[in-house]
């Protein structure tokens, strides 16, 4: 996964995910999806591990989207006094809020179930707790 090569700023304070999210809460381009279940961050690290793993595992039988890159920057100060400024950055993370859409499975050649077992494999990758959602349908159709 590539990292940002153009920020607004270099080094950023740590973002809030308390609330919950509210603009990424349907599915756009896919059937089924993975959902967040709780609050949290994602490094670099983990999001390129949960890629490899879920495209490895599904052997180019759908397209998938991920909904989720790197955008904020991680600082490290080793031991200094004060007034030695913000350290350097060693890590770029994204902060994720419950509710949010990560991932996107589009054209489908699996059912529910197989996709749902891809995801518990690949589930303890995840530093927050996710689930499989899918698209709902109109009550009013036939």
């Amino acid at each position: 996964m590539k990292i940002p090569s153009q920020t607004k700023y270099r080094k950023y304070y740590k973002i809030n995910v308390n609330n919950n999210e509210t603009r990424q809460l349907a599915l756009r381009y896919g059937i089924f999806g993975i959902k967040a279940q709780e609050n949290g961050y994602l490094r670099l690290a983990q999001m390129e591990r949960i890629k490899t793993d879920i495209i490895k595992k599904l052997k180019d039988k759908m397209d998938i989207y991920f909904n989720f890159y790197p955008v904020y920057s991680l600082t490290t100060k080793g031991t200094a006094r004060m007034g030695a400024g913000k350290g350097d950055i060693y890590d770029w993370y994204v902060p994720v809020k419950k509710g949010k859409i990560m991932i996107e499975f589009i054209n489908s050649k699996m059912t529910l179930g197989e996709i749902k077992k891809i995801v518990k494999y690949s589930s303890h990758k995840w530093s927050i707790k996710i689930k499989v959602t899918t698209i709902k349908k109109n009550l009013y159709e036939k």
